[in-house]
Order: structure tokens, then C-alpha cells, then sequence
């Protein structure tokens, strides 16, 4: 797969399912963790890397040519930019990335919070139809409001995936 299309919410999936493989012995460490690219994508026109032995994400220091560690470890948070900016928005608990988002209102940042809540407090209006939202299962912000008029829909390019559609 390429780095494009991996999402921190597929990575850090990968990484579970690789560990449960050397756990189990069906693989060793060295084929599991080593190819580097592997475990490298693209957010918003920043690298990201998930450090597969250490379980913590890195951001990519072009200025240094280095990696440096985001402050952010597997189900601890997301990772976003603004701008040419990398950051991380903690998680309130350890649990899972796959179903969290924040969103962006008129440069103010909300969040995280599920995706099930913001799609009922967009259903409300309680978030502008036009807010950005990035999700763990996306690459960049993206806008709340989608081409489908009444709908909004979050999927999984890694995976061709279809994550939550419903109507507002």
C-alpha cells in the first residue's frame, strides 16, 4: 500500500495485528516491524511514522532531515496539522483512534470527540454545516458539509471503506 493512502487509524490497526503474528509466532520481529516505509504516511503534507518497537508516533523534522517523536503513543491521541504544522490532540482515555475526529470552526479547534457525537451535533446544529473535521481514518481536514447535500460521509481511503454515511 502506499504512504498516501494510510491512515493513523489503519496503521495503528497494523501494528495490533502484526504484534498478535509475532505473539503467536507466525511471524519473527525482523519481518513484522523492519521495512520502515511500512509504517510511514502522509497527513495533511506532513510524514508521520509510527515507531512500530517503541509504539509511538513521529513526525518528520525537514529542517533537521530527522524523525521526532510527536508526544503521542498507539490509542493515546490524533494526529493532525494546521498548516505546515504537525500536532497531536489527546485522547481523554486510552482507547482505540479509529472512531475519534476533532473539528474546526473559524480557526478554533473542538475536540476530540466520536464520530457518532458529532454527527448528532451536526444533525442539531450545534456544529456549522461548513466546520473541517479531520478524523483518524483521514489524510487531511476535510469539510463537514459533503457533495451528497443531506449527508455526510467519513471513509477509510486505505481501505475503500464506508464508515459512517447518514443523513443530517
Amino acid at each position: 500500500m502506499k504512504n498516501a493512502n494510510k491512515t493513523q487509524a489503519y496503521l495503528e490497526r497494523q501494528l495490533a495485528q502484526r504484534q498478535l503474528q509475532v505473539d503467536a509466532e507466525m511471524m519473527i520481529p525482523q519481518q513484522a516491524f523492519s521495512d520502515i516505509e511500512e509504517w510511514v504516511t502522509e497527513l495533511g503534507g506532513r510524514r508521520a511514522f509510527l515507531h512500530p518497537q517503541h509504539r509511538q508516533w513521529m513526525w518528520y523534522d525537514r529542517i533537521h532531515d530527522e524523525w521526532a517523536f510527536a508526544g503521542c503513543g498507539v490509542d493515546e491521541g490524533i494526529l493532525l496539522t494546521v498548516g505546515a504544522i504537525g500536532g497531536v490532540k489527546k485522547l481523554p482515555s486510552l482507547e482505540n483512534v479509529v472512531n475519534w475526529c476533532v473539528w474546526m470552526d473559524n480557526e478554533e479547534m473542538h475536540g476530540p470527540l466520536l464520530l457518532d457525537d458529532l454527527r448528532q451535533k451536526l444533525k442539531s446544529d450545534e456544529i456549522p454545516a461548513d466546520a473541517q473535521v479531520w478524523s483518524t481514518r483521514s489524510l487531511d481536514w476535510f469539510s463537514a458539509n459533503s457533495e451528497e447535500g443531506e449527508k455526510i460521509i467519513f471513509s477509510d481511503p486505505s481501505e475503500d471503506e464506508t464508515i459512517l454515511r447518514g443523513k443530517m
